[in-house]
């Protein structure tokens, strides 16, 4: 009896050796750089810095010369470097309804060339696509569809066939047309069959702008309404 004691105690004994050594440790000196880097905080800064500039120098260059596409083309394919977002096709910042500044759409520039309308808007709520031409004497036409982004199979990245050096899965949304209607007042309102699909790949986006490539190899930018 006793030798099962003072076995049973020196089982005790390393058992309590073993879980001081498991669950000991050695608290590291504190050292202030883990949390805050000077060059990584720069180069945030500077990054935002040239985000805004950029913006600026876009919205300018679509407002003033418009017809200068290639000029354009240059400042977004620098803007995207400068993007702060990657997965701008699942973003929450893609939802919400959004004022065209610029694009390359005939069909849409053909209302402001002829001053038929003055602002033009579309709206992305959940799944389905609004574009929004209201006519300055009255009256609209009215465009809807569903939208739907890109989901790899296994983690598998769907790339690009469309905007050059993507990842198609991050940005592109296809979209199709399913309704229009055109609202000329007191003439009545018509509606017509589906228009269309396509995709678009919004290969900048943040709180203010969105800038868009698609299908049809046009470019849409917009501003948060």
């Amino acid at each position: 009896m006793k030798r099962v004691q003072q076995l049973h105690f020196r089982f005790l004994l390393i058992l309590a050796q073993y879980i001081y050594v498991c669950t000991s440790f050695i608290v590291a000196p504190f050292n202030s750089f883990q949390f805050f880097n000077p060059s990584i905080f720069l180069k945030e800064k500077n990054a935002e810095k040239k985000r805004v500039e950029l913006k600026k120098a876009l919205l300018k260059e679509c407002r003033t010369n418009g017809n200068n596409r290639e000029g354009i083309e240059k400042l977004i394919k620098e803007l995207k470097e400068f993007r702060p977002i990657e997965s701008t096709a699942t973003s929450p910042l893609l939802q919400r309804e959004w004022l065209l500044v610029w694009t390359t759409e005939k069909e849409i520039n053909l209302f402001i060339d002829w001053n038929i309308s003055g602002e033009i808007t579309q709206t992305i709520k959940n799944n389905v696509l609004s574009n929004d031409i209201q006519f300055q004497k009255g009256g609209s036409l009215s465009v809807s569809g569903s939208l739907e982004s890109i989901v790899p199979n296994d983690g598998e990245e769907v790339r690009n066939t469309g905007s050059k050096d993507e990842n198609s899965s991050l940005i592109r949304t296809n979209f199709e047309f399913e309704s229009a209607t055109l609202d000329l007042a007191k003439w009545g309102s018509y509606n017509f069959p589906p228009l269309g699909k396509g995709w678009f790949d919004t290969v900048f986006l943040d709180e203010d702008l969105r800038v868009d490539l698609n299908s049809r190899d046009d470019i849409l930018i917009c501003t948060s309404s």
